[in-house]
């Protein structure tokens, strides 16, 4: 998904309408009106209602209000008005993207709702800590609590709180792509929101729909939702509504490459963010600005015919550009905890570098952009394969012990041989040199054989750079699924059966295995021994997979499918580590291949148009079928293929 949605925290209660309908006017009145209701419960209502409005038009005054209206309802000691004040606190401070304060006070105005026993003021509170989790990507989180909220306001037929309800459910769904699930609970609130007659929730879920449009690659109905969106926003007073419809513009225009129009649109969310202070506003646009910078430095053909000299400085001035701009966005992603949008910035942040020629910072940024992805990963309801990583891990952790024992034992042996005579001396060397040999083969076993020497001759770190390389990402589909109800001895075992298949195809087509993840497995050919001829070893092992698990089952006769997914290009090779060396690859090439696998079909082996033209040079038994064009994250529009035999 090219970004998260910026979720828009409101209270779903009556005191909605107002910043709906009035605005600067309605705070106006109730300033007037608070002059004749200092300290009462009523001034407190008129506080927490001048702060609902300013969530939309300024956030630092809602927090303002808040708090004033907070401190007069403790000194009353009236729970409500607390409650009241709290909620409206939080959901300012969440507009401002300070999300653990927000959250803290969240929870307290929970904690009155429940002694009150107020089911709306619970379902509100529930729905608001929801929308934290979804901007934090905590997917199943923001799906649970949204899911209490949802049953609340279903027994209370709170038709306006039910549709807020069904929008962020969607917007979860969205984000995970399932973009039916999306689809369905989006209309669903659509079709409520029209009946009430409530046009923030119109806007909000033609925003939502025009993101989808937008994925669909169709253009011109998402640029009819957002500036039907935009329309509303302004009617409203929405300002921060507005920052963000500008940024979705420019998104849409930047892929129609109407790279002038898009600038416009994002310098305009931009001020608007950083005026109101919004902070995932402005890492948002940020980040959209640095890969639009990105595109640029690749897509010269909109420059009039110059130097060679010359367009290379304007590209390379373009790649600062963009590194400037991505680099704001992940600092601030960074301190509002958004990790999503943060991997997203920082595998941005580590494709501009590579542009420019910095490999060492192009590998640092990719590595730290994979540690935020697997963390995200970890989240989705992985909570098997993360501990079969984990047990993985410590069978790890136990060999490295047994090879510093070894070492240690070694030591002792070298300091016993200077007293010992000849004969003990040459019985001492003799098992040093086996200890030796088992200690050099387990490092084979992690490491290729050259990296191993070179490391042996204290060359770390290494980072090498590749011309040209294939990477082929395997991975095993619905194995998660069928993992949470197995035994995990039995999932390790099958696993390991199917894995050392993959490593035996590796070894007879001259590929190097890079790592597992779970149940997902990497190799490359043409590193770190240069092979001309990459593109077919990598298409022969694919192919032979393809055969070899065509009818694959486990013993309780499961049938186990795959997805495979090749890109070749320039890569960066490369030992991380200071401990436990691991050999690992990055570059767009390595990226995109992972995107062909997760893009793919059940029992397909999908490929880049480039990794096509590469093969077609060497004759085989190659069969291509053109997939179509796809929308791929970090990308952009791309022609895939899929490989297969001819007979």
């Amino acid at each position: 998904m090219k970004s998260l949605f910026i979720i828009v925290f409101i209270l779903i209660n009556a005191q909605i309408l107002y910043a709906q309908k009035q605005g600067q006017t309605r705070i106006d009145s109730l300033l007037n009106e608070l002059t004749k209701n200092s300290n009462d419960t009523n001034a407190v209502n008129i506080l927490s209602e001048i702060s609902t409005i300013y969530y939309s038009i300024n956030p630092k005054f809602g927090i303002k209000y808040a708090k004033d209206g907070l401190k007069i309802a403790s000194k009353l000691k009236w729970n409500l008005g607390q409650a009241k004040c709290l909620n409206n606190l939080a959901v300012n401070r969440s507009i401002n993207s300070d999300y653990s304060d927000a959250v803290f006070n969240f929870k307290k105005a929970l904690d009155i709702y429940k002694k009150l026993k107020d089911k709306e003021g619970i379902a509100s509170i529930l729905g608001n800590i929801g929308n934290i989790n979804l901007v934090q990507s905590n997917y199943s989180e923001a799906l649970d609590y949204y899911t209490q909220a949802l049953k609340i306001r279903e027994t209370l037929d709170n038709k306006p709180g039910l549709a807020f309800i069904l929008g962020n459910i969607g917007s979860v769904y969205h984000n995970l792509s399932k973009y039916n699930k999306a689809l369905e609970f989006y209309n669903k609130a659509l079709n409520l929101n029209k009946k009430l007659g409530n046009l923030q929730g119109i806007a909000s879920n033609l925003d939502n729909l025009g993101k989808i449009y937008t994925q669909q690659l169709d253009f011109a109905k998402a640029l009819d939702c957002f500036h039907k969106v935009l329309k509303l926003y302004e009617e409203l007073g929405r300002e921060s509504g507005i920052a963000s419809i500008n940024s979705y513009l420019g998104n849409i225009y930047s892929k129609q490459k109407e790279y002038d129009k898009a600038l416009e649109y994002y310098h305009k969310s931009l001020l608007k963010s950083e005026e109101l202070d919004h902070k995932f506003g402005i890492a948002e646009t940020s980040k959209s600005l640095g890969e639009l910078y990105l595109n640029l430095s690749k897509d010269t053909s909109n420059i009039k015919k110059i130097s060679e000299k010359l367009l290379n400085s304007i590209r390379k001035e373009y790649l600062l550009k963009s590194i400037e701009h991505t680099k704001r966005s992940s600092e601030v992603f960074r301190e509002i905890n958004s990790k999503h949008s943060l991997f997203l910035a920082l595998e941005s942040l580590s494709d501009s570098y590579f542009e420019v020629g910095d490999f060492k910072n192009a590998l640092d940024y990719y590595k730290k952009s994979k540690e935020i992805e697997d963390s995200i990963f970890s989240t989705k309801n992985q909570t098997k394969i993360a501990n079969l990583e984990a047990k993985r891990e410590n069978e790890l952790k136990e060999k490295e012990i047994v090879i510093l024992k070894k070492e240690k034992e070694n030591q002792k042996l070298q300091r016993y041989a200077m007293f010992g005579g000849i004969a003990g001396l040459g019985i001492i060397i003799g098992l040093i040199l086996i200890q030796r040999r088992k200690s050099e083969k387990l490092l084979l076993n992690v490491l290729p054989a050259k990296i191993a020497k070179r490391l042996k001759a204290k060359e770390h770190p290494i980072a090498d750079h590749f011309d040209n390389a294939s990477i082929i990402f395997i991975d095993l589909v619905g194995f998660t699924k069928m993992s949470s109800s197995a035994n995990p001895n039995e999932i390790v075992a099958l696993l390991n059966d199917i894995f050392t298949i993959f490593d035996k195809l590796a070894d007879k087509h001259g590929l190097e295995k890079i790592k597992t993840i779970g149940d997902a497995y990497m190799a490359v050919a043409g590193i770190p021994e240069i092979q001309a001829d990459h593109t077919k070893r990598t298409a022969q092992m694919a192919l032979d997979i393809k055969s070899e698990m065509k009818d694959f089952k486990t013993s309780g006769g499961t049938e186990i499918k795959f997805r495979i997914g090749i890109d070749c290009g320039a890569v960066v090779a490369g030992v991380i580590g200071e401990k436990k060396f691991i050999y690992d690859l990055w570059s767009d090439a390595v990226n995109t291949a992972s995107r062909m696998e997760s893009t793919g079909e059940s029992g397909q082996i999908q490929i880049t148009e480039n990794f096509k033209e590469e093969l077609e040079k060497y004759e085989g038994n190659w069969n291509f079928t053109l997939r179509g064009e796809f929308e791929i994250k970090g990308k952009g529009l791309m022609k895939t293929y899929y490989l297969g035999n001819k007979n």
